[in-house]
């Protein structure tokens, strides 16, 4: 398996540039799109959307290249980082709360 930067490296309008900072303003067209779904609705955080991580990068890569992902161990990875900061803002709360509804304990 490719490190995140290798794999999101086909993503860059530069492949062969060396960065460590992702920025949406370094991706092609099709992959902006992407990296705004997965930074505001896939993986939602509080921060600088326009700064990508080399997770949202990998995933990114793998949406573009129909490479299947455990969607699951994704959110909850998530989840579990957002509730190790000291504000944390439970990412997901309409999701959670939808699902809570579906299932008649609201």
């Amino acid at each position: 398996m490719r490190s995140g930067q290798q794999a999101g490296s086909g993503c860059l309008k530069n492949p062969h540039s060396k960065v460590r900072n992702f920025s949406v303003g370094g991706l092609k067209l099709n992959e902006r799109l992407v990296a705004f779904i997965v930074s505001w609705i896939l993986t939602p955080r509080g921060g600088n959307h326009s700064t990508l991580s080399e997770e949202d990068l990998l995933l990114i890569y793998c949406i573009m290249n129909k490479v299947k992902l455990n969607w699951i161990h994704t959110i909850k990875e998530h989840l579990q980082n957002a509730m190790r900061l000291c504000d944390f803002h439970y990412p997901y709360a309409i999701l959670i709360s939808k699902f809570l509804h579906y299932v008649k304990w609201i």
